[in-house]
């Protein structure tokens, strides 16, 4: 049970990377977990739920992080950090800087990424569902087979931003940099790019049913094997290339205007 309660520590202090006084902190805290697991074990608890119990009482690492001195903390948690295969679900990762790490096959749900410099980062098969991306830093981040649905990418930088085989039911992008973005073989039915500016965006191969563009300004964006004759173009302004393979796919071009 000591190195079940050791890697339960090791995960929560994951996205903090290593800091001063990481080695000193998780001892200490690694005792006391052990010390009430022991508590509770004595009461009779089974070892399940002398776990759960000792586990749930551990509180929040970011409040635990605050009273520390942590300004390399934040740095050091960064650049390649491997932190695949993690279970994270809920975790506070605002304002953080994580350039090209790699949280392959992990559990995100309900993260909070807000404000974060994400850029090079890997979400390979992650579950991020309900997640917050809100004004962080998407630059050159690949989400590839993950499950997007209920996240927040407003304000978000997503230039060169991949999202390949993934699920974005009600995903919101509203106010994101759209630059050189690349949805593949995504579900985007009844997202909304409403009023967005959509720069050299490819939609390849994706669901665009009752998808909105409306007022949008569209330039050197592509829909190559995407269905857009449900999509909403309604008032969107758009550049004669655009326009023109749009209405080759037969979309609907209501009130358009060509730059």
């Amino acid at each position: 049970m000591e190195k079940k309660l050791q890697e339960f520590i090791e995960n929560a202090f994951a996205p903090y990377g290593d800091f001063p006084a990481r080695a000193d902190v998780t001892k200490e805290l690694h005792a006391n977990l052990l010390e009430k697991y022991n508590d509770l074990k004595a009461e009779g608890k089974s070892d399940e739920d002398a776990f759960k119990q000792t586990t749930d009482s551990f509180g929040d690492v970011a409040e635990i992080m605050e009273q520390l001195d942590h300004s390399e903390a934040r740095e050091s948690a960064n650049t390649n950090a491997r932190l695949n295969y993690s279970a994270l679900a809920g975790s506070d990762l605002a304002g953080i800087e994580l350039t090209n790490a790699d949280f392959t096959s992990s559990d995100l749900r309900g993260s909070v990424f807000d404000g974060s410099n994400l850029t090079g980062t890997k979400f390979k098969s992650a579950a991020l569902k309900d997640s917050s991306f809100v004004k962080a830093d998407l630059t050159d981040v690949l989400f590839s087979s993950a499950d997007l649905q209920n996240v927040t990418f407003e304000g978000a930088t997503m230039d060169g931003t991949t999202l390949k085989s993934c699920s974005l039911k009600s995903a919101r992008f509203t106010g994101a940099t759209l630059v050189n973005t690349v949805f593949g073989r995504s579900d985007l039915e009844g997202l909304v790019f409403d009023g967005m500016s959509i720069d050299g965006v490819k939609f390849e191969g994706s669901s665009l049913k009752n998808t909105s563009f409306k007022g949008a300004t569209l330039k050197n964006v592509s829909f190559h094997h995407s269905a857009v004759k449900h999509a909403i173009f309604d008032g969107a302004s758009m550049d004669k290339v655009t326009y023109a393979v749009l209405k080759g796919a037969k979309a609907t071009l209501n009130d358009v205007i060509i730059l």
